[in-house]
C-alpha cells in the first residue's frame, strides 16, 4: 500500500518567554494557530555585583543561582515543548523580542528531524495574530 506523503509547510512562531503563537497551514491550506504558555510569568531581578558570602568558609544563603538554574531549566522545557509541536515543517521564520527566539533557533537547529529545515530570525515587537498573518504571507 502506498504512504500518503505530506507536504512540507512554512512555519511562522513568535516567541518571548512567556508565550510562543505558532501560525502553520493545516491540511486544507487554511491558516492556524497554536499559543503555548511558558508558565514562567516574569523575569526576577537581582541586585547588581556584589558579595553574596555570608557563612562560613564562603557558602552563600542566597538562592539566586538555585532559582536562576531552575528558570533556565523550566525555560528549556518550554523551548522543547515548541518544537515538539512542529510537524511537516518547510521552513521557519522566528519572530520575537529579545533572546527567546536566538534559543528557539539554536534548540531547532540541534533537533534531528528538522535538521536540513531553514531557518530566519528577525526582530519582532507584539505581534497581533493579523500581523502575524501578514508576516506569514511575505515568508
Amino acid at each position: 500500500m502506498k504512504q500518503k506523503t505530506q507536504t512540507r509547510q512554512p512555519w511562522v512562531v513568535w516567541i518571548d518567554h512567556r508565550k510562543a503563537i505558532l501560525m502553520h497551514p493545516d491540511g486544507e491550506g487554511h491558516l492556524t494557530h497554536e499559543e503555548i504558555e511558558s508558565g514562567l510569568g516574569d523575569h526576577v531581578r537581582y541586585h547588581g555585583e556584589g558579595s553574596d558570602k555570608s557563612g562560613l568558609f564562603g557558602h552563600s544563603f542566597d538562592n539566586q543561582s538555585q532559582d536562576q538554574a531552575r528558570e533556565r531549566e523550566h525555560f528549556n522545557s518550554f523551548l522543547r515543548l515548541v518544537v515538539q509541536h512542529m510537524d511537516h515543517v518547510g521552513s521557519i521564520r522566528i519572530l520575537g523580542p529579545g533572546q527567546a527566539r536566538f534559543a528557539l533557533q539554536h534548540m531547532i537547529e540541534t533537533e534531528k528531524t528538522l535538521k536540513d529545515v531553514p531557518v530566519s530570525n528577525e526582530a519582532a515587537d507584539r505581534m497581533t495574530l493579523p500581523m502575524l498573518r501578514a508576516a506569514f504571507e511575505t515568508a
